[in-house]
C-alpha cells in the first residue's frame, strides 16, 4: 500500500491507529489550526479543520466502525479535529452537519473523551429528534452540567414546563452553569482567558466557556432562558 493512503493498524485494545503519510498527519493539521487560531485567523482555522475532517471522513470505511486509539497521537489528533469541526458548525447553526460529525466521533471514540454526547443531545433537542435523544439519554448523567441542561431543555420542549427535579439539580450541583444561563453579561475578557487556559480552570470559567459555545442556540430558542427566569 502506498504511504500516501490511510492505514488503520489494529491495536491490542481492539482499536486502530491511523497513519499513512503526510496527508494523514493529523497532528500537523491540528497544529496548523491552532496556529491560525492563535493569530486570530478564525475563518481560516475553521476551513482548515473542516478540510481535515473531510479527508478523515473519506478515509473511513463505509460499512464498519473504526474506533481510533486515544493513546496514539495521530489518532487522538484526528478525533480532536472531528470534535473541533463539529463545534465550528454548531456555532454557525449548521446543526445537521454538527450531528453527523458528532455521531461519527462517537463511533470513532466510544469512550467519548470529549463528552460529545452532551452537545449531541442539545442538537437532537433543537431539531426535535426525540427517538435519537431517547437512545442516548442514559448517557446523560447528573454529574455533567451540560447533560443536565440538555435534559432540562428537553423537558420544556416536550411538556411545556421545566422539570422541577432537574431544575433543582442544576441550581444546586451545577450552580455556575445556572448562573451563566440567567446572567445578562458573559464577558470574554482577559481574566476569563487566564482562568480557562490555566492548568486548573475554575468551574466558573468552564461554565463561561460552555455558555460562549452554546449562546447561538439560546438566541435561536430564547424560550428556555425565559422559562429559567420565571
Amino acid at each position: 500500500m502506498s504511504r500516501m493512503e490511510p492505514i488503520f493498524s489494529p491495536a491490542a485494545d481492539q482499536c486502530f491507529e491511523l497513519t499513512g503519510g503526510a496527508r494523514y498527519n493529523f497532528v500537523r493539521r491540528r497544529d496548523v489550526v491552532e496556529q491560525l487560531v492563535a493569530e486570530g485567523r478564525y475563518a481560516e482555522a475553521c476551513e482548515a479543520r473542516y478540510e481535515a475532517f473531510l479527508l478523515l471522513a473519506e478515509a473511513m470505511p463505509d460499512e464498519e466502525s473504526i474506533p481510533l486509539r486515544w493513546e496514539h497521537a495521530n489518532s487522538r489528533a484526528a478525533l480532536g479535529i472531528i470534535y473541533g469541526s463539529a463545534t465550528d458548525h454548531f456555532r454557525i447553526g449548521d446543526l445537521e452537519m454538527c450531528v453527523a460529525q458528532l455521531e461519527m466521533l462517537l463511533e470513532c471514540d466510544p469512550e467519548d473523551h470529549f463528552e460529545a454526547v452532551n452537545l449531541l443531545a442539545l442538537c437532537y433537542v433543537a431539531i426535535g429528534e426525540w427517538e435519537l435523544f431517547d437512545d442516548i439519554e442514559l448517557d446523560l448523567t447528573d454529574k455533567s452540567a451540560e447533560a443536565v441542561v440538555a435534559r432540562l431543555w428537553a423537558s420544556l420542549r416536550r411538556s411545556g414546563t421545566l422539570s422541577g427535579e432537574l431544575l433543582g439539580l442544576l441550581r444546586s450541583r451545577h450552580k455556575e452553569y445556572y448562573a451563566e444561563l440567567i446572567s445578562k453579561e458573559h464577558p470574554d475578557n482577559e481574566a476569563f482567558r487566564r482562568d480557562i487556559t490555566s492548568e486548573r480552570p475554575s468551574r466558573r470559567a468552564e461554565a463561561r466557556e460552555w455558555w460562549l459555545l452554546t449562546e447561538p442556540l439560546w438566541r435561536e430558542f430564547p424560550e428556555f432562558l425565559e422559562a429559567l427566569h420565571r
